[in-house]
């Protein structure tokens, strides 16, 4: 009995492994940046929002609170009000503005995804597109030999600490 749960087990952990590296969606899975809208799941949003953070940014440094406000107006020909929205948007969540500002350059350009702006971009298409499938391809390659890696260590340990249910 401890046998067939054993070999089953096994079966079951060895068909995941498969399943892991034959799937490449399974291999891109944590690939999806330019895909999918960013949500920011800061705490810091439920706290105060962003016209606190411009309060706080200009009591701390008023210059430099003005010279980045008059430089957005500036460079981004906004107004006033448009320029320190934004600025109090950055503040907020940096992360998050980023990555909203590379979705909607892609989008205003008419892009697919960054790759494709990326290479559309670039002095040399072909070599731009060779090194993003070459990195892709690598580091498809690390994440399935890392998984790999921690798919036999469980199994080992399994094999080695098998489960007993109690009683037997």
């Amino acid at each position: 009995s401890i046998g067939k749960m054993r070999s089953t087990a096994f079966i079951c952990q060895a068909l995941v492994l498969l399943f892991c590296l034959i799937s490449s969606p399974g291999a891109d899975a944590f690939a999806n940046v330019g895909k999918a809208p960013y949500r920011s799941g800061s705490s810091l949003n439920m706290v105060f929002g962003k016209e606190t953070a411009l309060q706080i940014e200009k009591r701390k440094n008023p210059q430099q609170f003005e010279a980045t406000i008059e430089g957005l107006m500036k460079t981004k020909k906004l107004t006033r009000a448009q320029a320190e929205k934004r600025y109090g948007e950055f503040l907020l969540d940096p992360d998050g503005f980023a990555l909203r500002a590379a979705e909607e350059e892609i989008k205003r350009g008419g892009y697919k995804d960054w790759e494709e702006m990326a290479i559309a971009r670039s002095d040399d298409p072909e070599a731009t597109r060779e090194r993003i499938t070459k990195f892709k391809n690598k580091n498809r390659t690390r994440g399935i030999i890392i998984m790999s890696v921690f798919f036999a260590a469980a199994i080992a340990s399994s094999v080695m600490n098998p489960y007993v249910p109690p009683g037997v």
